[in-house]
Order: structure tokens, then sequence, then C-alpha cells
């Protein structure tokens, strides 16, 4: 099982953190431009909540997602795990905490690549880059729009 983990600090309330990543629709607003994602349904946000999604990568590459959230703990943590997709496993916790200056958000990502050997040896060639940079804009791009806001 692999694991990547970042933090960064954001200067808004906690809850207007937690809320903004309870929102599927700003998912949208943070994903890296050479991701398409499409949303195919969703619920209310809480325990249990499922959501369903169209990935595409590489501009060719689409892959349907579902994810469940397992763990929702307004406004300090939040887990979604995939029910359906392209890992094997696929588990992202947020984890806030209140700072001097605002919220600190750390994304923890644990996750299976699929197919075997042939996962291991393309997550050490691209997945794990491509996860990395993923949360590094992902970050980036959430605590530019709450900042803004």
């Amino acid at each position: 099982m692999e694991e990547y983990a970042r933090s960064i600090v954001i200067a808004a309330p906690i809850d207007k953190v937690f809320h903004f990543h309870d929102d599927t629709r700003n998912l949208l607003k943070i994903t890296p431009p050479d991701i398409k994602v499409r949303i195919d349904g969703m619920g209310e946000p809480g325990l249990g909540y499922r959501v369903r999604l169209t990935v595409v990568m590489f501009r060719i590459l689409p892959m349907k997602w579902t994810v469940r959230i397992t763990e929702y703990e307004p406004p300090t943590r939040m887990t979604d795990e995939q029910e359906h997709g392209p890992f094997a496993v696929w588990k992202q916790t947020r984890l806030l905490r209140e700072v001097d200056g605002g919220t600190e958000l750390t994304d923890v990502v644990r996750y299976k690549p699929p197919f075997g050997i042939l996962g291991t040896i393309a997550n050490a060639l691209v997945i794990r880059r491509q996860i990395k940079a993923m949360f590094e804009y992902r970050q980036q791009a959430t605590k530019t729009l709450l900042e803004s806001a």
C-alpha cells in the first residue's frame, strides 16, 4: 500500500474549508487542467454520501469512479473510499485543524495501484508523481479560491 500526505495552511475559517470539500461541485474548480472530471451523480453531503465521476486522463482514457464518504466529522475529518474505479484501493482522508491564521488542511491518500506488478511499475514511473502533482495543484487552488472569496 502506498501513502502520500501533504498539508497547507489556508487563511479561512475551518468550517468554510471543510464545507468547500464536502461540496463535490468544487472538485471541478480544483482539478488540474490536464484532467477532465464529470460528475455523473451525487447525493447530499454526509456519512455514506456517494459520488459517481467520469475522469479523463491523457485526453483519451475515461475512467468511471465511485467513492463513498466513510468518515464525516465536521469540521475536522472526512474520508472517502473508492467503491469502484481505477485503483485496487483508494482512500483519501482530509484532516483539518485550526491554526493561527486559518486552517491547516492535510490530505492523506492511501492507495494500491491495479494490475499487480505492472501497477507497481506504473506507480514508480508515473502514478506516484501524478498523485503528488494533483494534490499540490488541488491544495493551492483551494487556498487561492478560499482566500480570495
